[in-house]
């Protein structure tokens, strides 16, 4: 029994045995190949060594030199060249899948990594202004040489508003010696602001290394744009751009839904990082008739971000979730998915702005989900017509009615095609609807009893009634082409014919003739 235990206790502890097995193979053969090199290498060099010694002349050898000493000149050349490419621009080194990419993923071009163009904002506690100023004229020439469609002049732009920003603070502070230097840290875009003890709420991590962030005995800094977050040593490393400077430049959040080009397309590297991706592998194999397996647990495991279409590692990736605005605008589709900490940032900072034209983007919406965008539609119709009479009324500006009522969403009563991402939610969930219900009544209760806004109202000219009409009433139909009011009834039994056009028309016509009349002399 003991050894039919012994057995059990074998089987049971064979696949971690099987793992470091596994592991220690593939050292072994790493470390006999680097063996077989080197003993190649040394058996290659002693046979140069032997003939040196030996003092015969090789003409083969001395071609041999020859032909490296041409290849390294050719080399030096080269480096020479790609260096003052690099300079002026590179985009037409890249191939056409890796400027796709970068533009993409929003990484630093390959022609400006080596490139010395953000020396200054690297070392900002020791710059001074003449060096700043120099970095400014280098980054001015170096756009000048750069293509106008290239990744190379939009990073090289950003850069240049960086340095003028800097210089303007450091010339603050020369002007005035008491003033104290400024505390923002520009890099990437990103105005990095000491965050004070005590500040947040909940637990931080920091978006570049995604260490926690102690506040207590660690200082840290947020971005004032994107709420990025980062330790006090991790913001020289910082790669990632602003998402305020994507989504100002980019202006429409991205309108196909998870635009994957795939890992081979992305040389198995993360899009924000670069760090290598690659999946768990693992072995099967079977032993005493169980099948074990054995894996390699030291891989990066790719994540999907839903938004972008790019792969992460799981520094740039913590699988937040997001409603991803493409999926909204072609599938009304509101699930959260995965998102990437950079999609996140961008995401939220476009999730009140109004950029979305629906109904130009897909107009079968507004049919399919018709009780909801339509009647959304129908308020935002009366609005757009009430904010005629409350935008000049001086009586509804000292109550700052519009203010106190809409807030930051005045585009509702602007517009009637923009939407923002948190527009549709909110018709989703019925929030707008409440929302533009309650403005509505408020608005339609000052016009009606303002004497300003009342005095404005219309007279169907049909049916001669005392009733004051204006262009939101239900009952009331307004002429496209000279605005004029009148009953929906009346205008229906009129043939859908505005009077007020027919003695504009007839007014027209008799100022012709009489032109006519006095061309002729008549």
């Amino acid at each position: 029994m003991q050894a039919v235990q012994n057995l059990r206790d074998g089987i049971w502890n064979l696949p971690s045995t099987v793992t470091s097995f596994l592991a220690k193979e593939e050292a072994v053969p790493s470390a006999n190949s680097d063996d077989s090199n080197n003993n190649n290498n040394i058996g290659s060099s002693k046979s140069m060594t032997n003939s040196d010694d030996s003092g015969t002349e090789n003409p083969d050898q001395n071609s041999a030199d020859d032909i490296a000493d041409k290849i390294d000149s050719d080399e030096m050349v080269v480096e020479e060249g790609l260096a003052l490419v690099t300079t002026s621009t590179s985009s037409s080194l890249l191939s056409n899948d890796d400027s796709i990419l970068m533009e993409r993923s929003h990484a630093i071009p390959y022609a400006l990594i080596k490139e010395q163009w953000q020396l200054v904002l690297d070392q900002e506690e020791n710059v001074t202004i003449p060096q700043m100023e120099t970095a400014i004229l280098k980054c001015k020439d170096l756009v000048l040489r750069s293509r106008d469609d290239s990744i190379e002049r939009k990073w090289l732009v950003r850069h240049l508003i960086e340095l003028r920003h800097r210089l303007r603070e450091l010339q603050d502070v020369d002007t005035d010696p008491d003033a104290e230097p400024p505390e923002t840290k520009v890099i990437l875009g990103h105005h990095f602001v000491t965050q004070r003890n005590g500040s947040a709420k909940r637990k931080l991590h920091c978006d570049h290394c995604a260490g926690i962030i102690w506040n207590v005995v660690q200082a840290s800094y947020v971005c004032a744009d994107c709420s990025f977050v980062a330790h006090h040593k991790c913001i020289p490393n910082v790669i990632r751009i602003c998402a305020h400077v994507i989504t100002t430049e980019r202006t429409l959040p991205i309108e196909c839904i998870c635009p994957e080009i795939g890992l081979a397309f992305q040389k198995y590297t993360c899009a924000e990082c670069g760090t290598q991706l690659s999946y768990n592998i693992s072995t099967t194999f079977g032993c005493f008739g169980v099948e074990l397996k054995a894996e390699k647990l030291n891989a990066t495991v790719p994540r999907l971000c839903d938004y972008s279409g790019l792969y992460y590692c799981p520094a740039c990736h913590w699988n937040d979730t997001s409603i991803i605005p493409a999926r909204v605008m072609n599938n009304w589709d509101f699930v959260p998915r995965k998102v990437g900490r950079a999609s996140l940032q961008q995401i939220r900072l476009l999730y009140d702005r109004p950029l979305i034209n629906l109904e130009q983007r897909n107009p079968r919406l507004f049919q399919l989900v018709a009780l909801k965008l339509g009647v959304v539609k129908g308020m935002r119709q009366k609005l757009t017509q009430m904010r005629r009479y409350l935008m000049v009324c001086r009586i509804a500006d000292e109550l700052r009615l519009v203010r106190e009522n809409i807030g930051d969403r005045r585009h509702l009563m602007q517009t009637v095609d923009m939407y923002s991402v948190a527009d549709l939610v909110g018709v989703e969930n019925g929030t707008l609807l409440d929302f533009l219900r309650k403005v509505l009544v408020v608005f339609e209760r000052h016009i009606r009893n303002c004497v300003i806004c009342s005095g404005k109202a219309y007279i169907c000219e049909v049916c001669n009634n005392d009733e004051i009409l204006f262009p939101f009433d239900e009952t009331a139909i307004a002429c496209t082409r000279c605005n004029s009011i009148s009953h929906r009834s009346c205008h229906a039994r009129k043939n859908r014919s505005c009077l007020k056009c027919r003695r504009l028309r007839i007014r027209e016509q008799q100022m012709r003739n009489e032109i006519l009349d006095a061309a002729n002399g008549n």
